[in-house]
């Protein structure tokens, strides 16, 4: 009997020419949650346990990066606090605007939304907000 390959190939994949192309003529950028320390931060239910202890968060952001680069596409990893419990329109931040895991409502001016889509405005958000700090000039000294 042979051996046995006991890898699995990678869940993401090559990236096409012509799709990494197309990414880089956009003008726009990749940003995503810092992903350290989730292990400690995320609570799985019983049946997820095993699952999401395997998963390689770590190589999953550079490979992003990676693939970012290659293709001339901004990447932006930023601070993951609070944007699941921040309001993308009038920046209340409360515990109570997420009444369970997937819903949003905002406590003061009502805003509500799918919880994942809210956390995601909050990331792009802080992600422009970094982009115009890193590509800002430096200023010449006087």
């Amino acid at each position: 009997m042979g051996s046995v390959r006991r890898s699995c190939p990678s869940p993401w994949g090559p990236l096409p020419r012509e799709r990494s192309r197309a990414w880089g003529s956009t003008g726009r950028g990749i940003a995503v949650e810092a992903l350290g320390g989730i292990r400690e931060r995320v609570r799985p239910r019983g049946d997820q346990r095993d699952r999401i202890s395997s998963w390689p968060f770590h190589q999953l952001g550079q490979h992003l990066a990676y693939k970012a680069r290659r293709a001339g596409v901004p990447f932006l990893e930023v601070d993951a606090a609070y944007t699941s419990q921040r309001c993308p329109r009038c920046g209340h931040t409360e515990r109570a605007n997420r009444s369970d895991r997937d819903h949003f409502r905002c406590r003061r001016c009502g805003l509500a939304g799918p919880a994942d889509v809210v956390a995601g405005v909050n990331v792009r958000n802080r992600a422009r907000s970094a982009w115009a700090f890193v590509t800002m000039p430096v200023p010449s000294p006087v």
